[in-house]
């Protein structure tokens, strides 16, 4: 605003160009009556008609994805502005992606802060777009932007806050597991081929001697080894189409311990497992023995092969926190009774206990196909009648985390 001092000099300029009757001196005294005119109004409505809006190209996307954020600065008045300061910081847990012509590189920055100068005419919108991405799972808030205009010569500003409330999830890493070879293992040293994340396992009935012809993937070695021939397994084509998956948050013996590697394995396993089976019109249900960080109590979500069932379940892994509620032998013994008849369940954890293992063989022996997907750096003694996949530990999330799915 104009301060008082200067109204006074001015009139002090105008009044003396009257007394000397001076034609410039009255010239100079008009000019400056009417910018200081036009710097008052500016300064006083320059924030009045400016509307601040937020798009995003997806409100859901996978960890490592990109998606287009657009926003949109509109001037709806009979003034022009001649400048506005636009400033809006990105949740963390996001990144701003840009690219570096110079060098013909894309740049990611993180944390970031959207800040753009615009001029805007009377009535006239402007948009500029860029790329988030979206580099851990989570959902993350868009809330308040500031806004900073003033007077036409830039002397003083106005400042103003949108309250404007915008939200992207970001879900888990998903594997495809029919196509992608994931470099965790290799058995038979560097030249080996790599193994899926999961086979085929959940419709496997029995063993039966190989003979040439069969898969070598689906050689059952630890039968085999027990009875010194080769073993194929046998997969049962009417198996269950329900698939309910027990996701375990606790990462190491002691609760409080947190491997975040550990936890990131399993869930994009868990994430994995649930949209490979809808894909294939299974029905999958959920169960984690822990929630979003500011809720209590574990999560259930029932089977079901209904079109909101992926979004729902990968939504919830996308919140999963590190606390767990209860232990996950615990939480098999309290869902047994509510399981469908016969279907299938897969536990991802990096604790294989007793109590796990009885939980599961008890499941086992009432109907219950069961997979065991181990997390560690160290690969797990399972007793041989549990169909078992070792993941991997620290280094297998790592790869993971950087592997680019398409």
């Amino acid at each position: 605003m104009v301060s008082e001092s200067w109204w006074l000099l001015v009139i002090l300029l105008v009044v003396g160009s009257l007394i000397v009757h001076s034609d410039v001196l009255a010239f100079l005294a008009l000019l400056l009556v009417l910018g200081s005119v036009v710097a008052a109004v500016s300064y006083h409505y320059c924030l009045h008609g400016v509307t601040y809006r937020r798009r995003l190209g997806d409100e859901r996307i996978f960890a490592g994805e990109e998606t287009e954020l657009a926003i949109e600065v509109r001037n709806a008045k009979p003034m022009p502005l001649a400048w506005l300061l636009v400033r809006d910081a990105l949740p963390e847990g996001l990144s701003l992606v840009v690219e570096d012509r110079s060098e013909g590189n894309e740049i990611e920055t993180s944390p970031a802060v959207l800040r753009d100068v615009l001029v805007l005419r009377w009535y006239e919108s402007v948009e500029r777009a860029y790329r988030v991405r979206g580099y851990r799972r989570g959902i993350y808030t868009f809330d308040r932007a500031e806004l900073a205009s003033g007077s036409l010569f830039g002397l003083e500003q106005r400042q103003a806050q949108v309250d404007r409330i915008d939200r992207l999830i970001v879900y888990p890493k998903v594997v495809p597991v029919d196509e992608l070879l994931l470099p965790f293992e290799r058995p038979a040293g560097p030249a080996a081929p790599r193994r899926r994340l999961v086979e085929d396992p959940l419709r496997m009935a029995s063993v039966r001697e190989y003979v040439p012809g069969d898969s070598v993937r689906h050689i059952h070695w630890k039968v085999s080894a027990h009875r010194n021939e080769l073993q194929t397994k046998v997969f049962d084509p009417q198996a269950s189409e329900a698939l309910v998956l027990f996701a375990d948050v606790q990462t190491d013996y002691d609760p409080y311990v947190i491997v975040p590697e550990y936890l990131e394995l399993v869930v994009s396993a868990t994430a994995s497992l649930a949209v490979d089976a809808l894909d294939e019109r299974r029905s999958v249900g959920l169960l984690a023995n822990g929630s979003a960080p500011e809720s209590q109590g574990w999560t259930y979500i029932p089977p079901s092969r209904h079109p909101r069932q992926g979004p729902q379940i990968l939504e919830a892994l996308a919140v999963l926190g590190s606390f767990r509620t209860l232990m996950l032998s615990q939480m098999l013994l309290r869902a047994r009774h509510s399981l469908p008849y016969g279907c299938t369940v897969a536990a991802v954890t990096a604790r294989t206990t007793e109590p796990v293992l009885l939980a599961l063989l008890a499941l086992q022996d009432a109907g219950h196909p069961v997979l065991l997907l181990t997390v560690g750096d160290r690969r797990p003694n399972v007793p041989e009648q549990f169909t078992t996949y070792h993941l991997g530990g620290r280094d297998a999330w790592h790869q993971l985390e950087t592997l680019a799915v398409a």
